[in-house]
């Protein structure tokens, strides 16, 4: 679980370039080993699946300390959150292939992400890794192909269909995102 304490403790994962880099920073630094290797692997997929999707015509954000926007699709900015299949979801409640279906699990991650820093009521794109395990779903934000695939399909389908705009409700507030659903799975 994260927390700003420990992700306070392990920034210095923006600076490794190699394992081997990472592994010498959390010795240094005496942190939670797995802690550091996990926020490290979460950092670096997530980098290299902002730039797929400047492969399909998305602009990276050139400020890399910009904590609210990774890419541009034209004008629109948008947060990327390459992430896991949420563990208290595991019974699937919603239809990812229907747009009914995303949206709704798309108002569980804002209504569930993190009270602490993270947390944003901004335009997000929730590229959602699915598997029959953690291990699968872990290793799947790494399967560079697979996720090429699904962005360069995502990225065909809202030049004919556009962005899909939701409103999202926070403590009796409504605000009005970009957001979508990409599912990458093996089935």
């Amino acid at each position: 679980m994260q927390d700003n304490t420990r992700d306070k403790g392990t920034n210095f994962i923006y600076k490794a370039q190699t394992l081997q880099e990472c592994l010498s920073l959390i010795e240094k630094n005496g942190v939670d080993k797995d802690y550091g290797l996990h926020r490290w692997y979460n950092y670096m997929t997530s980098v290299y699946c902002e730039y797929i999707f400047c492969e399909f015509g998305a602009k990276h954000e050139e400020d890399v300390y910009n904590h609210d926007v990774d890419i541009y699709i034209g004008q629109t900015p948008f947060d990327v959150k390459l992430t896991v299949y949420p563990a208290k979801l595991s019974d699937h409640p919603y239809d990812l292939r229907s747009r009914q279906g995303k949206n709704k699990m798309i108002q569980w991650y804002y209504a569930n992400q993190s009270q602490q820093q993270r947390k944003q009521l901004i335009n997000r794109l929730y590229v959602v890794c699915d598997g029959r395990d953690q291990e699968e779903r872990l290793r799947l934000k790494s399967d560079f192909d697979l996720l090429r695939k699904q962005i360069s399909s995502f990225m065909s389908y809202i030049k004919d269909k556009g962005l899909n705009q939701i409103t999202i409700t926070d403590f009796g507030k409504n605000y009005q995102v970009y957001s979508d659903i990409i599912y990458v799975s093996y089935k």
